[in-house]
């Protein structure tokens, strides 16, 4: 038995014809050959033969056209991998980073993406994370991760008395006039 694209109108014909000439994707300009070429009657081995291609996927055209017409002519991406992380375990990596490291436990002042990765998988967010996938995380959320500068800090209850204090030790030496 042979496979054909149903009765095409003309305003239909001259769709396909446009879309083989001037069509967007490379897709769609296919798909319009192979149907083109049956309503002209050229037989599936034929139309396989002249485009390069298998007979199933012409039928799969065909078929596809005579159930669901031109939606089937824009290409069904599968959209790749499917994500590796919740949505619940992202906004979880957000909150810990917007928290101060601190307040979550760890003994650190600043937080880096290298932490926080780590911090994340101590706090059982997730089995395991990169820094980078940490940082697209924070991207997408539109927070911007920038290296911060540190200062030591003292233990010494004395330390802003003394760090604002002149070093006596230190020889004066006089201005010079030039």
């Amino acid at each position: 038995m042979c496979v054909y694209v149903r009765e095409l109108t003309q305003e239909e014909g001259n769709k396909l014809l446009h879309l083989t000439r001037r069509g967007s994707t490379s897709f769609a300009m296919r798909r319009a050959l192979i149907l083109l070429a049956s309503a002209q009657k050229m037989k599936v081995p034929e139309i396989a033969r002249s485009y390069q291609c298998g007979e199933d996927h012409v039928r799969d055209v065909l078929h596809q056209f005579n159930k669901i017409g031109w939606d089937s002519l824009k290409p069904n991406y599968g959209g790749g991998r499917k994500p590796t992380f919740t949505e619940e375990q992202r906004s979880m990596i957000i909150q810990l980073a917007q928290m101060p490291p601190r307040a979550a436990g760890m003994p650190f002042t600043q937080w880096s993406l290298s932490k926080l990765a780590n911090a994340a998988v101590q706090k059982g967010i997730v089995k395991t994370i990169t820094a980078e996938t940490v940082r697209v995380i924070l991207d997408k959320a539109n927070i911007t991760y920038q290296n911060t500068k540190t200062w030591k800090s003292s233990k010494d209850p004395e330390f802003e008395v003394k760090k604002n204090a002149s070093n006596r030790s230190t020889k004066r030496h006089p201005p010079t006039d030039v």
